[in-house]
């Protein structure tokens, strides 16, 4: 049964990922990811717990939320915060190859994902968590106003 110990837990954990280095500062690409990933739940897009890469629903959401909360076009991409993500512990990518290829340079490319990942997933503890209108809503609070709280 997952209870309020788990989504304090899991809570902690999203709020402690490490942000990634843009050109103005610090990047929200993660946490506005992980956004992306809570609407999709909430809307039902994902059937299991699986993120697949090229998903249109999760491109048109996240460039929505970069324009919502920067005003502009996107500046990050989506295969970074979804490549970089697997950092966290509760968030991992699931290769074709039992072994990961080697990538050349830092993010791998879309088309080196498009050949060689299956997908994203989350912890499935965490998944079934976030199953609840509310402990998502939790999280999600959580999220806007520890990264992305406009003063």
């Amino acid at each position: 049964m997952i209870g309020p110990f788990t989504l304090s837990l899991y809570n902690d954990l999203i709020l402690s990922i490490k942000l990634g280095r843009g050109v103005d500062g610090f990047s929200n690409a993660k946490p506005i990811f992980l956004l992306t990933i809570l609407e999709g739940i909430a809307l039902g897009q994902f059937e299991c717990n699986i993120i697949i890469w090229n998903d249109k629903f999760l491109q048109k959401t996240y460039d929505a939320y970069m324009r919502y909360y920067y005003n502009e076009q996107n500046k990050t991409p989506l295969v970074l915060p979804y490549y970089h993500l697997n950092t966290a512990p509760f968030y991992h990518l699931v290769w074709k190859d039992e072994i990961r290829p080697p990538i050349k340079g830092h993010t791998p490319s879309a088309k080196y994902l498009q050949e060689h990942l299956l997908y994203a997933k989350l912890d499935d503890e965490l998944w079934e968590l976030l199953q609840n209108a509310e402990y998502r809503e939790y999280i999600r609070k959580s999220i806007i106003t520890r990264f992305l709280y406009k003063n």
